[in-house]
């Protein structure tokens, strides 16, 4: 045999071991491969499960956001027509601002115009307020010469009434006279009038002094009072009687002509007309 010959047989020789040695290494890893398989074939369909509920959840996502993205779009079209809106509010707010500083500055005037004008009322309130009480205490004066004047013309009113009768007492007596001195003379009796002679009844006692002395009031005529006591009672002229009603004080009575069981006088220091029944006396 030649060299080539040898080397070609050494070679398969070699080749065969190694084929052989695959060969039982091919058998030995078969099973191998075939659990590798049925391991990623179920490995494959849990995937595939896997990658189907991943793309139902992933189209959900996809819907949510969808609809998410549509929502956020109206809202943004709202909030941009919210935004035109208070762009027109504000736009019409500065124009109202403006228009109301305007009447401000306007109202100032006017209020200084007005203050001024109260001013100068209050001033001619402060001046007719003095008028009115200088007015009032010449009232107050007036009325107390008025009250003096009413008692001073009360008083001439008793006196001509007293005259009066004094001139009737003596008329009568005159024609007593003519009568007696027609008829055949004068008689030695005394000559009686019919009107008598007007004498002021004299208390029949005095009320000692410091006695509160109370009565009624029986009359009212304007500023003429008649009260229920008289000189018995020892009241006298000028003496002054107190009218109240209840604890209220109305007004003093100064007494002008007293008879034996009433007494009449004017009003003075008048605060309330007084009426019948008012209680006189002369202490508070």
């Amino acid at each position: 045999m030649s060299i080539l010959t040898k080397i070609l047989a050494v070679l398969l020789s070699v080749f065969s071991l190694l084929l052989a040695g695959m060969v039982v290494t091919f058998v030995g890893n078969t099973n191998n491969y075939k659990q590798w398989y049925e391991e990623e074939k179920n490995l494959t369909t849990i995937l595939q499960a896997e990658l189907t509920t991943k793309d139902e959840q992933y189209n959900v996502q996809v819907k949510k956001i969808d609809e998410i993205k549509q929502q956020e779009n109206q809202e943004l079209q709202s909030l941009r027509a919210d935004k035109n809106q208070l762009a027109s509010d504000l736009r019409k707010a500065e124009r109202l601002a403006q228009q109301y500083q305007g009447q401000a500055e306007s109202w100032k005037g006017v209020m200084t115009g007005f203050e001024q004008s109260v001013r100068n009322l209050q001033a001619s309130l402060s001046q007719t307020q003095t008028q009115l009480d200088h007015a009032r205490t010449q009232g107050v004066k007036d009325q107390k010469e008025l009250n003096q004047i009413t008692a001073d013309l009360y008083e001439k009113i008793v006196q001509l009434q007293s005259l009066e009768a004094e001139r009737r007492r003596l008329l009568e007596q005159k024609k007593e006279l003519e009568n007696r001195v027609t008829t055949g003379g004068l008689s030695a009796k005394e000559i009686i009038p019919v009107t008598p002679l007007n004498r002021t009844a004299s208390p029949a006692t005095t009320a000692p002094a410091g006695t509160d002395v109370k009565g009624l009031v029986v009359e009212v005529q304007q500023n003429l009072i008649t009260l229920s006591v008289g000189s018995a009672d020892g009241v006298k002229e000028n003496m002054v009687f107190h009218i109240t009603r209840g604890d209220r004080f109305l007004c003093d009575v100064v007494v002008t002509n007293v008879d034996i069981n009433r007494c009449a006088g004017v009003l003075d220091l008048i605060q309330q007309s007084p009426q019948v029944g008012d209680t006189a006396s002369t202490e508070l």
